[in-house]
């Protein structure tokens, strides 16, 4: 909680053109709660880091709402992209394992799963599951429920 507070002033600051600041209060984040999330990303309104120690979000990273992090999430950049946007988009109602790794400029798709220690490297459609190293996409069973069945409860 404290972790995602403290993003959402540094994103503020951001925003308003206080790089400095916000680029500072990043790094006090990092060091006291283990957790470096960049003020340039977007993070949704109700967003769950669980076990936060060791959660990295890039700088173009893009949180839609309702999406679960366990830790040692990292959400990055592979460095080959050309242009400045590099890091991934991930939709509403996502679940992201512990220790899983999302590389590039690509899009989880809404209510989509990504396993534990999983390395995601291409687009993961809505309502799949990325496995494995490197990830093989699972498609999801008919009226099988997606992780955006799962209500955090805090979008209400």
């Amino acid at each position: 909680f404290s972790a995602i507070q403290g993003y959402r002033i540094a994103h503020r600051a951001w925003e308003a053109g206080e790089r400095a600041y916000a680029l500072w209060l990043q790094s006090r984040c990092s060091q006291q709660f283990g957790v470096d999330i960049h003020p340039a990303a977007v993070i949704g309104p109700a967003v769950i880091i669980d076990h936060a120690t060791g959660v990295v979000v890039g700088e173009t990273a893009v949180i839609g709402d309702n999406v679960y992090l366990m830790h040692d999430v990292t959400l990055g950049a592979t460095g080959t992209s050309d242009g400045h946007d590099r890091h991934p988009k991930i939709g509403n109602g996502v679940f992201l394992g512990a220790k899983c790794t999302v590389l590039g400029n690509i899009t989880i798709g809404q209510g989509a799963t990504v396993a534990a220690s999983a390395l995601v490297n291409k687009p993961v459609p809505a309502g799949y599951t990325a496995v494995g190293v490197p990830a093989k996409l699972i498609p999801p069973k008919e009226n099988q429920s997606s992780a955006e069945s799962l209500d955090l409860g805090l979008a209400k």
